[in-house]
C-alpha cells in the first residue's frame, strides 16, 4: 500500500535514487568487461553508503539491486582470479583489489542503512521487515573481503572488524541475533550469529597455513557449519575463542583465566566438531556424495585436509609452537617441487650393495650404496634470508621478485652453504603485506632425505605383475619418493613423500633401494601438495604381501 508520507518526501540529488534508476544505470554496465564493471558497481555502492538524504527503505532497496548485479560480476571476477591463483603478479593484484573494494563498499553500504534505522531516519519503521537481513548482509560482505585477505595472505584486517562487531551489537540489541532468516533468495536459513562466525572461523582457523584453493574451500566449509558453532556469553568449556563487541578487534583464543563481561561473547567448534569429523571419515573412506563436496573443483584429498585443518585449529585445544627460535640473519639456498629437490639429495639405487632397515637407516655392505642422481636440476636455487630457525623450523624473508611460486604446502629444499646437505621442508605459512614483502616459515621434514623410487605393485587382489600388455610383456608404473629417516611419524608409522597422483590406500609398492626387495602398504594419506603426497607406510614382510 502506497504511503502518504512519501508523496510528499524529496528524492536525493543523486543518480540513484530510485529502484528503476539503479536498474537503468546498472544494466548500461553488461556490455563492460567484468573487472571493469565490478569497479564501477562497487563505485556505486560507495556513493550509496556516503549519500544523505535517503529514506532507510528506498537506500535499502537500492543497495540490494547493486549487489544483486555487482554478485553476478563478482562472481566471474573471482573465478578469473582462482584460474591465476598462483601467479602474483600485477593483474592478479589488480583483480583482488577490485573484489576486495567491492566487497567492502557493499558491506558499508548495509551498515548506512542500519545507521540510519538506529538514528531513526525517514523510512525507518517501513526498513524494520529488513533490517535482520541488512545486518546479514554487511556481516557477509565483510566476511568476504576478509577471505579475499587470506586469500593474498595479508592476514585478518583489524579494522574490518569494527563494522561486523558493532552491527552484531545492534543486531543482539533489537533481538535479532538468532532469528531464522534467508540471507539472499535461494538459499538455505541462517542466522546473523552464524554469518558473524563463519567470519570468525575465517579469522582463526590459521588459513595462512593453507595453499590458495585450500582456503577458498575452508572458507566454504564454514559457510555449512558455523551455524553449529557453540555460543555463550559466559565462558564455557566448549568456547575456547572469545570476541569483544566493544573493542571491534579480530576474535582471540580464551585465556584459561578470562572472566564475561557484558561486551564479551565466547564461542568454539561445539557441536560442528563431530559433523566435520563425521564428513572427515566419508572422505577418507571415498564416500563422499557429489552433491557434498563443496564444489567439482576440489578433490578428496584437498577436502579431507582441509577438514583436519580446521578440526585442529578451531578444537578446544589449537596448537602452540612447540619449539624456541633463535633470531639469525643468514643467506639461504631454496629450491622447490620434487624435479629440483630429487637431483641434489642423495639416491639410493637397486642394486646398490646397501640394505634398507624399518627405520629407514641404509646399512652400507660391498660397494658405495648412497650415489648421486643422475637427473639434471630444473633450476637454479635462490637466496632468501633466514631471519629464525628452531631444531625443525626455519622463518625466511622473501626478497622482492623472488619466490614467485612460494605459497603453503609447497615442497621445498634448502641449505645455508655448499658445504651443507640439502633438508626438505614444507612451507608451512605465508605472510605478505601489502607493500609486496612476505615471510615464509618452513617446516624441516628431514634433515637428511634419501631419493629412490617405488614401484607399484597394487592391491593384494590386483597385482601389477599380472597386468599383461597386447605386447606380452608386463608395464610397471615407477614413481619417485622421498624416504625420511629422522622425520615424524603418524600413529608410530613411518613417513615418506612420494610424487603426487592417483593412489589408493592399501596399495602395495616396492621400494627399488639395496639389493634386497623391500615392499611397502600405503596405510594413511597424511597431505596431498601440488607435487607430493606425505603418506605412512607398513613394511611388508616377504610372502605377506
Amino acid at each position: 500500500m502506497f504511503e502518504l508520507g512519501k508523496l510528499f518526501s524529496h528524492k536525493p540529488d543523486h543518480p540513484m535514487n530510485s529502484v528503476d534508476a539503479a536498474r537503468r544505470l546498472l544494466n548500461e554496465l553488461e556490455k563492460s568487461e567484468p573487472d571493469a564493471a565490478l569497479i564501477e558497481i562497487e563505485a556505486w555502492a560507495s556513493s550509496l553508503a556516503n549519500t544523505d538524504g535517503f529514506a532507510c527503505d528506498d537506500r535499502f532497496l537500492i543497495v540490494a539491486e547493486i549487489e544483486s548485479a555487482g554478485n553476478r560480476v563478482a562472481g566471474a571476477v573471482f573465478q578469473e582470479y582462482l584460474r591465476h591463483i598462483h601467479t602474483r603478479d600485477h593483474d592478479l593484484r589488480k583483480l583482488y583489489e577490485s573484489l576486495h573494494s567491492y566487497w567492502i563498499a557493499v558491506a558499508a553500504a548495509y551498515e548506512r542503512c542500519v545507521q540510519d534505522h538506529e538514528a531513526g531516519a525517514p523510512g525507518a519503521a517501513r526498513f524494520a521487515s529488513h533490517l535482520a537481513q541488512a545486518i546479514a548482509r554487511a556481516i557477509r560482505a565483510s566476511e568476504h573481503a576478509e577471505r579475499m585477505r587470506q586469500l593474498r595472505y595479508i592476514g585478518s584486517g583489524a579494522e574490518l572488524w569494527k563494522s561486523p562487531c558493532r552491527l552484531f551489537a545492534y543486531a543482539e540489541k533489537m533481538q535479532l541475533d538468532h532469528v531464522a532468516i534467508v540471507v539472499h533468495e535461494r538459499e538455505v536459513h541462517s542466522n546473523i550469529r552464524a554469518e558473524l562466525l563463519r567470519m570468525a572461523g575465517m579469522s582463526l582457523a590459521a588459513l595462512h597455513e593453507l595453499p590458495p584453493e585450500q582456503v577458498e574451500l575452508a572458507g566454504r566449509i564454514l559457510e555449512r557449519f558455523a551455524v553449529s558453532f557453540a555460543w555463550s556469553p559466559e565462558p564455557q568449556p566448549d568456547c575456547n575463542f572469545v570476541i569483544d563487541l566493544a573493542a571491534g578487534t579480530p576474535p582471540r583464543q580464551r585465556n584459561p583465566d578470562e572472566t564475561a563481561s557484558p561486551t564479551k561473547r565466547f564461542f568454539g567448534g561445539g557441536p560442528a566438531l563431530p559433523k566435520l569429523t563425521e564428513i572427515e571419515g566419508l572422505v577418507e573412506k571415498n564416500l563422499l556424495a557429489e552433491e557434498a563436496r563443496f564444489g567439482p573443483e576440489f578433490t578428496q584429498a584437498q577436502i579431507f585436509s582441509v577438514i583436519r585443518h580446521l578440526l585442529i585449529y578451531l578444537g578446544p585445544t589449537p596448537p602452540q609452537r612447540r619449539f624456541e627460535r633463535t633470531a639469525v640473519t643468514d643467506p639461504v639456498e631454496i629450491i622447490h617441487g620434487f624435479a629440483s629437490i630429487a637431483p641434489r639429495v642423495t639416491i639410493l639405487d637397486a642394486g646398490s650393495g646397501a640394505a634398507l632397515d624399518d627405520d629407514l637407516n641404509v646399512q652400507q655392505h660391498q660397494r658405495s650404496s648412497v650415489q648421486l642422481t643422475a637427473e639434471t636440476p630444473d633450476a637454479a636455487p635462490e637466496i632468501w634470508t633466514l631471519r629464525d630457525r628452531s631444531e625443525w623450523g626455519a622463518g625466511v624473508e622473501v626478497p622482492q621478485r623472488l619466490g614467485a611460486w612460494a605459497e603453503p604446502g609447497v615442497l621445498c629444499g634448502g641449505r645455508e652453504n655448499a658445504a651443507s646437505p640439502w633438508w626438505v621442508g614444507i612451507i608451512r605459512s605465508v605472510e605478505a603485506s601489502e607493500f609486496g614483502r612476505m615471510r615464509c616459515g618452513l617446516w624441516i621434514v628431514s634433515k637428511r632425505p634419501i631419493a629412490t623410487h617405488l614401484r607399484v605393485i597394487g592391491s593384494e587382489t590386483h597385482q601389477a605383475s599380472n597386468w599383461e600388455t597386447s605386447s606380452g610383456g608386463f608395464k610397471y608404473t615407477y614413481l619417485r619418493a622421498l624416504l625420511l629417516p629422522d622425520g615424524v611419524k603418524a600413529h608410530d608409522r613411518p613417513v615418506m613423500l612420494i610424487e603426487r597422483q592417483a593412489i589408493w590406500i592399501g596399495e602395495l609398492y616396492e621400494v627399488m633401494a639395496g639389493e634386497h626387495a623391500r615392499h611397502v602398504r600405503l596405510m594413511e594419506l597424511i597431505e596431498e601438495g601440488a607435487d607430493y603426497m606425505r603418506v605412512a607406510f607398513a613394511w611388508v614382510a616377504p610372502g605377506k604381501s
